[in-house]
């Protein structure tokens, strides 16, 4: 963990500083080796930016599924379904947060679409920066971060995944 945390700081002081004027986000990086970085992003749903925002620290206390996806991402798509049975399962005592990124010419318009074609039903967040992505250190879509109580990361997953991983991963998280 150490090591993530110290890796993501070199990476984080070497980026340039990113302005978005299509929607606003906020990233704050942590002080200490036992966080991650909190950000403030806007909510999206299948009729767009719903007017709210959603500060990742507020999710403080409780167990969190972070995945990091694109809305035109064919591994992203096949592990909608997953995500959706994962959620009807541990909604009410797991946090699901889907980061949504720019990558490949991905917009907003790109976002509704895929929460009203997969029956999204999680909070999803719009990263129009890339900014998130970068201070998370998301090489490839989808990467998913089981994040326990503590606000630890107790596991990472890059690309598809079993139902079964994700289902132990998150039962280690909640103890």
């Amino acid at each position: 963990m150490i090591i993530l945390v110290v890796i993501w700081a070199a990476y984080s002081l070497t980026q340039p500083s990113t302005n978005s004027s299509q929607v606003t986000s906020t990233v704050t990086s942590s002080s200490t080796s036992n966080s991650i970085p909190d950000f403030t992003l806007p909510a999206v749903s299948a009729n767009g930016l719903t007017g709210q925002s959603v500060t990742f620290s507020s999710f403080r206390g409780k167990v969190i599924l972070l995945e990091f996806m694109e809305a035109n991402c064919p591994h992203c798509e096949r592990m909608a379904p997953i995500l959706s049975a994962l959620y009807s399962q541990y909604g009410n005592n797991v946090a699901f947060i889907s980061v949504v990124g720019p990558w490949n010419g991905v917009t907003l318009q790109d976002t509704e679409g895929f929460i009203r074609t997969y029956g999204v039903t999680w909070t999803t967040v719009y990263d129009s920066s890339g900014i998130v992505f970068s201070n998370y250190g998301i090489q490839a879509t989808p990467t998913f971060f089981v994040i326990n109580r503590d606000g630890l990361v107790s596991s990472t997953f890059q690309g598809e995944q079993t139902i079964n991983t994700l289902t132990g991963a998150i039962s280690a998280a909640l103890g």
